[in-house]
Order: structure tokens, then C-alpha cells, then sequence
């Protein structure tokens, strides 16, 4: 088990809640179910024709905290998104979220580890990748990509060190 690291360098979190508050599909049959208790979004595409949430919901693009054009308000926008894409290989993350083959997803999700989806979860928390050097004494971590299934002690160093130089920004 690791160590939450709650405390250090005054990380203000003892947890994050995570909450699904939309799904997009290009045609609302895609889901097979009709509970409304979130948010979808059927045939709102991106400029490449793949399906996504409202944009007036996302905080990528309103990081200034503008929901007003959210239908659901400020209650039902979202912080990251998580882009299933048929046929995609690897995958890739950055600040508005995560990008992984379909295939690849939905197949690991019985399995107790997966590599490719949290490693881009690392790239959403400002994690860089590690393809061209290895930190000294350092094998096996999530954003050495292939070099771990799991979260290791280094990862969560990694995004200690990552607060500690972020945290001024937000007056800790």
C-alpha cells in the first residue's frame, strides 16, 4: 500500500472523488440502456467526427469556470474525459484527459492492473514520459511507458515532486 502522501508539502487531499457525468456516442443506441440519471450527448462531434461531451462543459475548455453554457450547469461539467477510440494503439493524456484503444479498455477491465490508461492519467497530472533516460536506480515505473502495471513508490514521488513545485500557484 502506498503512502497518500497527505500532508506533504501541505497537499490539501485526503481523497478525490470521481463522479461520471456524461457519455457521448454518435448514436444514443451505442449504450443499450435508457437510464438518465447522467448526462448523454449523442451526435455532438469533434472536428474528426468522434463523439464528446458538450463542449460548455468541459474545463479545458472554460478554464475559467464559466459553466453557463453547460446544460447541466456547473454541476454537471467535467474536469477530464475519457476518449475510447475503436482501433487507436497506445494511447495519449494531457490536461483535458485521457485517449486509449476501445479494444484495449474494455478488455483489461477485469484485469487488476492496466498499463497504457493510467500512465496518461499520469500525463493529466503533469507527468512527463520517460522514452529516452531512466532516472539513476530507477527501472520500473507508469510513465517509463511498458515499465509497470501499477502505480510504484516512483510514481508517487514523481507527482510529490510535481505539487511541491506546482502548489505556490494556489497559495499553499
Amino acid at each position: 500500500m502506498l503512502d497518500d502522501g497527505t500532508g506533504h508539502h501541505a497537499w490539501p487531499y485526503t481523497s478525490v472523488p470521481v463522479s461520471i457525468v456524461g457519455w457521448a456516442v454518435k448514436n444514443r443506441a451505442t449504450l443499450q440502456w435508457t437510464d438518465s440519471s447522467v448526462d448523454v450527448y449523442a451526435g455532438v462531434l469533434d472536428g474528426s467526427g468522434a463523439p464528446r461531451c458538450a463542449p460548455g462543459c468541459g474545463r479545458f475548455f472554460h478554464q475559467n469556470g464559466d459553466w453557463s453554457k453547460c446544460p447541466g450547469g456547473a454541476a454537471r461539467h467535467y474536469d477530464q474525459s475519457l476518449w475510447l477510440t475503436e482501433g487507436f494503439q497506445g494511447g495519449a493524456g494531457g490536461d483535458c484527459g485521457q485517449r486509449v484503444g476501445q479494444e484495449y479498455f474494455t478488455g483489461a477491465l477485469g484485469q487488476k492492473d492496466m498499463h497504457i490508461h493510467p500512465h496518461e492519467v499520469g500525463h493529466t497530472f503533469g507527468l512527463d514520459d520517460f522514452y529516452d533516460w531512466t532516472p539513476p536506480g530507477q527501472c520500473c515505473f507508469l510513465m517509463n511507458a511498458g515499465g509497470a502495471t501499477h502505480i510504484t513508490e516512483f510514481d508517487t514521488w514523481m507527482l510529490r515532486d510535481f505539487w511541491r513545485r506546482l502548489k505556490n500557484r494556489y497559495g499553499y
